[in-house]
């Protein structure tokens, strides 16, 4: 497992703070799990590697 640390400047936490927002009310209201800023930003990594791998894989 690989650990990052972040550090972000006040946009960068509002941005992600937002972002949270977004992914918790795509989650239903009797659903007892909601998204973290940790679950974001590594669900967000995971996108931006699965669309690298994709760029090469491509023709």
């Amino acid at each position: 497992m690989t650990k990052f640390e972040l550090t972000l400047n006040d946009f960068y936490v509002e941005t992600l703070n937002d972002i949270v927002r977004q992914f918790n009310e795509l989650v239903p209201e009797h659903s007892s799990y909601s998204y973290s800023a940790q679950d974001v930003i590594e669900l967000l990594l995971v996108r931006e590697h699965v669309n690298s791998e994709l760029k090469l894989i491509r023709p």
